[in-house]
């Protein structure tokens, strides 16, 4: 029954093309000789590597390749496209894109002051809302710095519990001194997307859910997925719960999706279906290495993605030659951290600045590398 449901939705984003061959260990390919030598390795690589994870990689017109193992779904079979996930920090590609929209619209400005949203926050100053998209506001992550961000361990612990309401955000947030002068230099920090979140609600009178689902969800027809929702992912962590500080992170962190999912928004985005030739250049202006939800590879020439993790959950959401020819590789995992080794392993590539974001998840790491031997 899965592998009917999978072919159905695979050949929807085949153009129709029945040309998917597929193996019973989830494994769903192209049939197209082009790609024989690609599926070849990434056939060998997903049965002997220790691969816990959902790949899909597909171009704007095919889909090259599917597969999920050695995770269980809900149901306690082995995960597959059809299986959500928390996909963590992609979610912020999501949230630009409804900022450019209202942007579009006349509704906000990149050059508003945060304090015409947030009056009280006398320490943002000239703080703007490009600012808040290129990470470069200067404001402390609540998220990968919460004790500092709050105060005390125990705000820090009633994050992860999902007891943080936006009035106790709000108000740690304006008695923080910034680390740095806005606009200065660029630093990667989840609550600058918190705060287009809100403002994205100040300006509409709608829930972020309601809004993200308006804008992205539906127009690129992501069936799947949801925005501050619990209870609807469908695969099971292997080493942490699920992750509960919904609300707080929505716009950062929140959504939950299927690899399915990621490929329909990614191809809805970079052939403008759910923004404007200008919006798309807007959020790919890279300033100091970052874009709005996006990131230019250091390493691979017209690459750019961005990932994305949890507490049990990491992802990655990449574009080989994203100016044209375009190549979707997408993995969800819910094996993010195996053991103490491999968790100062992702601290250590997170701290080294010539260590690409991509090579922290350790796991996933042979797939990527038959990738880029494949689609450059």
């Amino acid at each position: 029954m899965q592998n009917k449901e999978v072919l159905q939705a695979l050949t929807a984003l085949n153009g129709g093309a029945e040309n998917i061959g597929y193996e019973e260990e989830n494994l769903w390919y192209t049939a197209v000789p082009r790609w024989a030598d690609l599926v070849a390795d990434l056939k060998a690589c997903v049965r002997n590597e220790d691969v816990h994870a959902s790949i899909l990689i597909a171009t704007d017109k095919a889909v090259l390749w599917a597969s999920g193992s050695r995770s269980e779904d809900v149901n306690g079979q082995t995960i597959s496209p059809l299986t959500t996930f928390e996909i963590g920090s992609i979610t912020k590609m999501h949230t630009a894109v409804c900022v450019f929209n209202l942007i579009e619209a006349g509704k906000l400005r990149l050059d508003d002051r945060v304090t015409k949203y947030f009056p009280a926050y006398e320490k943002a100053g000239e703080m703007t809302v490009f600012d808040l998209l290129h990470m470069r506001s200067g404001i402390v992550d609540f998220a990968n710095d919460a004790e500092t961000f709050f105060g005390s361990e125990e705000l820090a612990d009633a994050l992860d519990e999902g007891r943080i309401t936006d009035e106790v955000l709000l108000e740690h947030l304006y008695g923080l001194d910034l680390t740095f002068a806005p606009g200065s230099k660029m630093e990667y920090c989840n609550t600058n997307y918190v705060l287009l979140a809100m403002i994205l609600e100040k300006i509409t009178g709608k829930a972020y859910k309601e809004v993200v689902k308006t804008m992205v969800f539906e127009p690129a027809g992501m069936t799947s997925a949801s925005a501050t929702t619990f209870g609807d992912v469908t695969s099971v962590p292997e080493h942490a719960g699920y992750m509960q500080e919904l609300v707080a992170a929505r716009g950062a962190g929140d959504i939950h999706g299927t690899t399915l999912d990621l490929l329909r928004f990614d191809r809805a985005f970079f052939n403008e279906r759910i923004v404007s030739p200008a919006a798309k250049a807007g959020i790919l202006d890279f300033v100091d290495g970052y874009g709005c939800g996006w990131e230019p590879s250091t390493r691979n020439p017209d690459m750019i993605l961005h990932d994305g993790g949890t507490n049990a959950y990491c992802g990655l959401n990449a574009v080989f030659h994203a100016s044209k020819d375009r190549k979707y590789f997408i993995m969800l995992s819910c094996n993010n951290v195996d053991d103490d080794e491999d968790e100062e392993e992702v601290q250590e590539a997170e701290e080294t600045e010539t260590v690409e974001k991509e090579e922290a998840f350790n796991q996933l790491q042979a797939i990527f590398d038959i990738c880029k031997k494949h689609l450059q």
